[in-house]
């Protein structure tokens, strides 16, 4: 090419550097034995953490930590059976069971904290509703019976509500409501109102 130039009559250009390829120094061969004593010793490596492991669960337990590991299991038993225990007592009602029993051992009557207990569970008030659906029929039962009588006798004067027979009986515990009229106020009533029906005949 500098020739081709040189004939032409001018100077010979300088030819144009070609790129510099990076070639490796290192070849194939050169790296193999590098690669196989790394893969070696990363398998010796993994070996002996297998064996180590291996070792570890050959080794027999500790009885201390069995021990531990056994009463915190039972420990936590026993709390969900307590909380288990406690849900039932709040609706069957027998939460006051270990007291009665304590008192029945001493031959002493149960104390009427065991029935407020009860009255707290779901099944004491389901009890205490039905007593009083029990007290407010035998209450409905008797003001049926005066209103018959009433009707059957009609206005006569022979009637009086001391002719009535009120069932005789303990006051009812159940009920929340009191009423303010006894037994006895009831007949005293009943003679006022004789007397006033009498006068009210004879001025007649």
């Amino acid at each position: 090419m500098g020739l081709w130039l040189w004939g032409q009559g001018g100077p010979a250009s300088p030819a144009v550097p070609e790129e510099k390829s990076s070639h490796c120094d290192l070849t194939f061969e050169d790296i193999m034995p590098a690669v196989k004593t790394l893969i070696r010793a990363v398998r010796i490596l993994k070996f002996l953490v297998a064996k180590r492991k291996f070792k570890e669960t050959l080794r027999p337990y500790d009885v201390k930590d069995v021990i531990e590991q056994y009463s915190a299991g039972h420990l936590d038993m026993l709390g969900r059976i307590k909380s288990l225990q406690m849900r039932v007592d709040q609706i069957v009602g027998r939460g006051a069971l270990t007291a009665d029993k304590k008192t029945r051992e001493k031959g002493e009557k149960p104390a009427l904290e065991t029935e407020l207990v009860d009255e707290l569970s779901m099944m004491g008030r389901v009890v205490k509703v039905e007593r009083q659906v029990q007290s407010i029929e035998q209450k409905l039962d008797l003001l049926l019976g005066i209103y018959s009588q009433c009707l059957r006798k009609g206005s006569t004067n022979s009637f009086s509500l001391a002719a009535v027979q009120v069932p005789p009986g303990e006051p009812d515990i159940t009920s929340d409501y009191h009423s303010p009229v006894d037994h006895e106020d009831i007949s005293v009533s009943a003679q006022t109102l004789n007397i006033s029906r009498s006068a009210s005949t004879n001025m007649d």
